[in-house]
């Protein structure tokens, strides 16, 4: 028997349903307005009385609505108006400007009406075009409206929906009404100043501004030895060559630069964002520090790379320069924390890492058992690891019972002892505070990379 002729590939479910189809966005379409309805019964209702009984008066009241009606609706529109949303740049700063460009264009010869009604998303605030507003559109021209507001928070934001409605003929047709779709701008975060002026462990680069242990061109003095075949006359150390009538070379430590990952702890939230000018968040500080980890170390250089501790498991390759620190605050602009998400798995994570040779940069708020088994098992293998705390210090439990307090004391006090357990392993952790936050801790790092 053939599949075709299978009778059990024919059978009907006990519950047929129909696949479920996007309704389809109905047209726009000129129609009557009640004003044009009231006009219209009213200049009828009076013939018809004038006619029945006889009443001139009711004709003399009756013809001015009639023949107002008929001028009015002479130049009556066919063509319905055609509206677009177009983002002016689809990418833009915390604080700075997202701006949308509503243009309507009237393709008739009768003037028209436009009333526009503009939202946002909660994080976006307007001050051009916000709410209902109308604007009056000549004939066979096009008007170009802005919907602007200040961008609060990073993440991916809308602009829109726009709803639009246009009036004819002096208000007695208007359009349907059309809804125009949101448009989606990403709002790259603001990161937090930060500069280092200490050295990475692990420089084994090509060229870089690090310290290596391996000799090179640079201006760190290793040590003077003997001249040999191939040795540069400008390194001839000429006073110890004077003295010990032999000649004398200084040899210098090359400059290289490294790997640098950054590993964003996101399994959960902890207080509430205000925005760039409010309160930071557990996720705020996340993203803000390893973005301004980032671009620190991605202009000046060294390899940059990101990866998610989190139910969504990014991964964002490693590179340097200028546009590899754009496409980074893009790819932080993305980060987002699920409600119930599966908890990300130690193992997979530790597989993603690169060699032994860099720095892994974790920011956490240590909050979960998972994120400090992640920074333990990196001590313990062996990698040079920097925990970099981003708990808020304004989160707080909040009070239930009078209990709270004494409960809050004995959390705080045994998340101390997990940051003591940490630094005995021999863990770099160090609170986010803004710039020169992790010059002592890395001071320390270099330190035991060259002991």
């Amino acid at each position: 028997m053939s599949l075709v002729s299978n009778p059990a590939l024919n059978l009907r479910t006990d519950n047929p349903r129909e696949p479920w189809r996007e309704s389809e966005a109905r047209p726009v379409e000129w129609r009557r307005t009640p004003a044009l309805v009231r006009a219209v019964a009213l200049a009828g209702f009076c013939l018809l009385i004038a006619v029945a009984f006889g009443r001139v008066d009711l004709v003399l009241l009756g013809v001015p609505f009639a023949l107002g009606t008929a001028l009015l609706l002479r130049g009556r529109p066919v063509q319905t108006p055609k509206a677009s949303l177009e983002l002016a740049e689809d990418i833009c700063a915390e604080g700075a400007t997202a701006e949308a460009a509503l243009t309507v264009t009237n393709p008739e010869d009768t003037p028209i009406t436009t009333l526009v009604t503009a939202a946002a998303d909660p994080w976006i605030d307007l001050h051009t075009g916000k709410g209902d507003f109308a604007e009056r559109i000549p004939p066979a021209t096009a008007r170009r409206m802005a919907i602007a507001g200040d961008a609060k928070r990073w993440g991916g934001h809308t602009l829109g929906p726009v709803h639009i409605r246009s009036l004819a003929c002096g208000g007695l047709i208007e359009t349907t009404q059309e809804i125009l779709e949101p448009k989606r701008i990403w709002v790259l975060p603001v990161p937090d100043w930060f500069e280092s002026a200490e050295t990475l462990p692990f420089a084994d680069g090509v060229a870089g501004v690090h310290r290596s242990r391996r000799h090179g061109d640079s201006g760190e003095l290793a040590e003077v030895r003997l001249y040999q075949p191939g040795d540069r006359l400008r390194r001839i150390d000429w006073r110890t060559s004077a003295r010990s009538q032999d000649l004398y070379v200084n040899a210098t430590l090359s400059e290289r630069d490294t790997d640098v990952t950054l590993i964003l702890d996101l399994q959960v939230e902890a207080g509430e964002s205000g925005g760039i000018g409010g309160t930071a968040s557990a996720a705020d500080l996340t993203v803000r520090a390893a973005g301004a980890v980032a671009a620190h170390y991605a202009i000046q250089g060294d390899r940059v790379g990101c990866i998610e501790f989190g139910a969504r498991a990014r991964r964002m390759k490693p590179g340097t320069g200028r546009r590899h620190n754009l496409s980074l605050l893009r790819w932080l602009a993305a980060v987002e924390i699920p409600a119930d998400a599966l908890p990300p798995s130690v193992e997979m994570l530790r597989r993603q890492l690169p060699g032994n040779r860099g720095l892994h940069v974790v920011f956490t708020p240590l909050l979960g058992e998972r994120a400090v088994a992640l920074v333990a098992s990196l001590a313990r293998a062996g990698r040079p690891v920097l925990c970099v705390d981003t708990l808020p210090g304004h989160v707080a439990p909040p009070s239930r019972t009078y209990w709270t307090p004494a409960a809050e004391r004995l959390w705080r006090l045994a998340r101390e002892n997990t940051v003591m357990e940490l630094r005995e392993m021999g863990v770099a952790v160090e609170a986010w505070t803004g710039a020169a936050t992790l010059d002592n801790v890395l001071a320390e790092l270099s330190r035991r990379r060259y002991r």
